[in-house]
């Protein structure tokens, strides 16, 4: 039998060396050898199921550019650990998303320790307090997603889920109004917050807001100088919402480059809005307790009203402190609303609330309250007046407080006293003025010289006749009568 080449056995040998250590290295990494442990599961891939797609998206966010990084993994949306997160794995989820680059992480997360040798997965517990588990994290290799693979990771009960910031985040609140849920819109684009411009706003373009912000529906689409003006940019005009938007930048309209001013600036009240007052008492600091919620005004049910809920309430109207909790009268309105409070909270939507509960509100009157601002308390002097003022209802959805009223009419009328002193000095420097001009350049008194005598050289004595005015009812007289007269 002819023996193979030198050349061809040399071929074969490296082939079937080529191949044993394949299947030692195989074994190696399968843990069938003894001397080498398995590797943890927590280093085994992530993508088991041929074909599974890698997906990344950010929840509980304000926009889909930012929130917690969540991963699909094993036919589930989880929330991915920051043991192995970095700054690659931030750019390469915002530019998946189409929102730009990634801002730097807000709180970097530090490195996961190596667990012990040998150490069980998810129980191994290597330092005081701390559990571990396995959960899906994201490895990346560059700044883009095709570079990233999400792989099973121990990762300790102490790590937060991974936030991420895009810098085409877009954000909205509502500013300057008595709750969250109502004032003026506010959204945030390339790093800055700037108003909208309320023309062509209308309650389609307030409905996303309110839905958006989770306050409900729109109640009021309000124009510009409801609210104080704001400042810096405006970031959009003539909004064009059909009102079915998630968010208010995925609606129609123009940038606002110049064309709007602050006092167009568009202000929105939700429902979910609340703001109170207290009518048919001497003034706004006593009387039946009223809450504006959902479009309209609301008794309040007095099942669980007593002094925590009356302190809240007379101190957020600015009424000073609790003085009575009066007897309650029968509902007029047709809303109820219940209020439970510990009485530290600042205003009564802090507090635990049901609105038209049948349970909670059965068989109660609607609640009233004697603040120690009224004025039927006040017949002491001046002085021991509280500080604090009473509220006016300006609209029905904003509650202004006289305190700030006295300290604004304070700072005028300090100047109008100056100005009134300073006008009446003016004018009598001007009257006394005049009058002097007057005594210097006034005109000589008009003489009738008919009647003057004649100048006569001095030291000469001069007899002159003195004219005798002769009616014209002398012509009638004789002459012989004249005569004798002369005579």
């Amino acid at each position: 039998m002819r023996q193979p080449s030198p050349i061809l056995q040399t071929g074969r040998l490296r082939l079937r060396a080529g191949r044993v250590w394949s299947k030692v290295t195989q074994q190696i990494s399968g843990g069938t050898l003894g001397s080498c442990p398995p590797p943890p599961p927590s280093l085994r891939s992530g993508l088991a199921l041929p074909g599974e797609r890698l997906q990344v998206r950010l929840m509980n966010g304000s926009s889909r550019c930012n929130g917690t990084a969540e991963v699909w993994f094993r036919q589930s949306w989880e929330p991915a650990c920051g043991a192995l997160w970095d700054l690659r794995a931030s750019e390469a989820v915002c530019r998946s998303l189409g929102c730009g680059r990634a801002e730097p992480l807000e709180q970097p997360v530090p490195p996961t320790p190596a667990l012990p040798t040998g150490a069980a997965a998810g129980n191994a517990s290597w330092a005081p307090n701390t559990t571990w588990a396995l959960a899906p994290t994201v490895q990346c290799s560059g700044p883009e997603w095709q570079l990233c693979k999400v792989v099973e990771h121990a990762c300790s009960s102490d790590e937060r889920p991974v936030q991420v910031t895009c810098a085409e985040n877009l954000d909205l609140k509502l500013v300057g109004g008595g709750s969250p849920c109502e004032g003026r819109v506010e959204m945030l684009e390339h790093g800055q917050w700037g108003s909208v411009c309320d023309d062509t706003w209308d309650l389609d373009d307030a409905h996303v807001v309110c839905r958006q912000l989770s306050c409900g529906w729109a109640v009021q689409a309000l124009p510009g100088l409801h609210f104080a003006p704001g400042q810096g940019r405006i970031h959009r005009d003539q909004v064009n919402c059909s009102g079915s938007e998630t968010y208010l930048w995925d609606c129609l309209g123009l940038p606002g480059n110049g064309y709007c001013g602050h006092k167009e600036d568009a202000g929105v009240v939700c429902s979910e809005h609340q703001s109170w007052r207290l009518t048919g008492g001497a003034d706004p600091c006593e009387g039946q307790v009223e809450v504006y919620f959902r479009g309209v005004w609301n008794t309040v049910c007095d099942s669980t009203w007593y002094e925590p809920e009356a302190k809240v309430l007379c101190r957020d109207l600015g009424c000073g402190s609790l003085a009575r909790v009066p007897k309650g009268l029968p509902h007029s309105l047709s809303g109820k609303m219940y209020y439970s409070c510990e009485g530290g909270e600042p205003t009564l939507s802090e507090c635990f609330w049901r609105f038209n509960n049948s349970n909670l509100c059965r068989q109660s009157q609607a609640a009233r309250v004697l603040c120690s601002g009224a004025r039927s308390l006040l017949n002491l002097s001046t002085s021991e007046i509280p500080a604090t003022g009473q509220p006016v209802t300006v609209e029905s959805s904003v509650t202004v407080k006289m305190k700030d009223w006295e300290s604004r009419e304070l700072m005028l009328l300090i100047p109008c006293i100056v100005l009134g002193i300073l006008l009446l000095v003016s004018l009598s420097f001007i009257a006394i003025v005049l009058l002097r001009i007057k005594g210097k350049y006034a005109l000589p008194a008009m003489v009738n010289h008919q009647y003057l005598p004649t100048t006569t050289p001095a030291g000469t004595t001069s007899y002159q006749e003195v004219p005798i005015t002769i009616a014209k009812e002398e012509s009638r007289i004789p002459l012989h009568c004249r005569q004798t007269l002369n005579h």
